[in-house]
């Protein structure tokens, strides 16, 4: 089984395939993004349902939190009402577990989470966990004995699953990390007076090695020089390479886009639509609202057999794999309603429901199945990790953010140099900022309705837009204070 990820850093996406079939792509949110961490100030309080709104900045969404959320800040267990917790323009630092949709803000919590590679560091939760995906008894409880010994006073620790067989320097070192990141935001919070901004874990690279690598991983590709850099520092920083690995990282050198080389393209196009077609007949109709998502199953012409029963079983069972696959691609979440195609048969829906459990388990999100109600319909829930597909893209063409579908339709006919990043919006990377040194950025000028003119004269009377073209050592060099000052 070849498994491997694909990180395009220009496009903002990295997809994980599988016998070259992308099974999750993965992107930032620049504005909203899970774990992201902000100094609030309580809007509005709202006694009827338990919950208010927090103000979380300058043109941003005020985000719902809900009294269950709140633990860390209530001083009695007995209170139960969120006025005794929260007052109006109360300073608050909480966190984002929820990315916000299309007509809601994000959902916060007051239970902060600091996320390493090996370890999760609670501030205000006083406990250690282990992950319950590490089995051996022995590697337990040499977990739990490390975590006892590393655990501060007042704070808590949660052992990830990808610690297990670490080795103890690893360990500590990711400790070390999380535990300077909390001070430094502490130290933030203090110096704020008004509702800002405190973390944010922008660097997509890091996330794909800290969240989603995994030893089955065969190939690392990426599409520049200097990120193939910062995948090996991040693989060494973790130990997650050794010498008897067999993991491979690949530079992407061709001309064109490798989001098209590997038909990631093509998976985002097919993964927005609403109908999907089955292999072997039959095809699913996929509508995503904002309460739940529907699927519709239907036979078309699949019809291989001579037997009804037995056709209409093949036909939901694989319906069941394809909608499996594609929960876990479109990263559909929340409450999920299958209409599959009548049967009559206790048995069969029994042997159904036996092959949609088989084939959900695979699913990191755990998906879990409630029930085969007398309508015919499965009703599961999927486990929220960030925005779906959906929502990623509808958000972000309303909001003209850099992972819109209109930047990913462009893709196909774009092409780069794997040494360099463009950037569309120079004057907002660069704002406010004077160089010691000189730095030529060279720029080149396209047009941008290239592809609609039908005459020279008319072509020429076009107005030429200007793309700057920037060197990622040039973007890197500027965190040396020694090339830059702020006015």
């Amino acid at each position: 089984m070849i498994k491997k990820i694909v990180i395009s850093r220009f496009n903002n996406i990295a997809a994980i395939l599988q016998n070259s079939k992308t099974q999750e792509i993965i992107t930032i949110n620049y504005d909203y993004q899970i774990n992201d961490i902000y100094l609030g100030s309580v809007h509005k309080i709202f006694t009827s349902i338990n919950a208010g709104f927090i103000n979380l900045g300058h043109n941003r969404k005020s985000g719902f939190i809900h009294i269950n959320d709140l633990k860390p800040l209530k001083k009695s267990h007995n209170l139960s009402q969120i006025a005794d917790v929260l007052s109006v323009h109360q300073l608050v630092l909480v966190q984002i577990i929820k990315e916000p949709t299309l007509n809601k803000g994000p959902r916060l919590t007051t239970n902060i989470n600091l996320f390493g590679r090996y370890i999760i560091l609670m501030p205000f939760c006083n406990t250690i966990n282990v992950s319950r995906k590490i089995y051996d008894q022995n590697e337990r409880s040499y977990l739990q004995a490390l975590a006892v010994l590393l655990k501060p006073a007042t704070m808590g620790l949660l052992i990830r699953s990808s610690a297990s067989g670490v080795d103890e320097e690893a360990l500590l070192e990711d400790f070390r990390f999380l535990k300077k990141q909390w001070y430094f935001i502490q130290k933030l919070a203090i110096f704020r007076t008004f509702p800002c901004l405190l973390y944010k874990d922008e660097d997509l690279i890091k996330k794909i090695i800290r969240d989603f690598y995994q030893d089955s991983i065969n190939t690392i590709v990426v599409d520049s020089e200097e990120d193939l850099k910062q995948v090996r520092y991040y693989l060494n920083k973790w130990r997650c390479m050794s010498y008897i690995s067999n993991m491979k990282l690949q530079l992407f050198s061709d001309a064109y886009s490798v989001l098209e080389k590997f038909n990631i393209y093509r998976s985002i196009q097919n993964a927005l639509k609403s109908k999907v077609n089955l292999s072997l007949g039959g095809y699913l109709f996929i509508e995503t609202y904002e309460a739940l998502t529907v699927i519709d199953v239907n036979s078309g012409s699949f019809n291989r057999t001579d037997n009804s029963k037995e056709a209409v079983l093949r036909t939901n069972c694989y319906a069941a794999t394809e909608i499996a696959y594609q929960l876990k691609v479109r990263n559909v979440n929340g409450v999920i309603i299958i209409d599959f195609i009548d049967m009559d048969s206790h048995r069969d829906q029994l042997q159904l429901l036996e092959h949609f459990n088989r084939v959900l388990s695979f699913d990191n999100a755990k998906p879990q199945i409630i029930q085969f109600s007398k309508l015919g319909l499965v009703e599961l829930t999927r486990r929220r990790r960030g925005q779906s597909l959906f929502e990623l893209f509808n958000y972000a063409n309303n909001n003209h953010s850099s992972v819109s579908m209109n930047n990913i339709l462009s893709i196909k006919n774009s092409s780069m140099k794997n040494n360099s990043l463009i950037y569309k919006s120079i004057n907002a990377l660069f704002f406010n900022t004077v160089f010691f040194n000189s730095l030529s950025v060279p720029k080149i000028g396209i047009n941008p309705f290239y592809n609609r003119v039908k005459s020279r004269d008319q072509f020429a009377s076009l107005p030429i837009v200007y793309i700057y073209r920037v060197p990622l050592v040039i973007y890197s060099n500027i965190i040396d204070s020694s090339y830059w000052l702020n006015d």
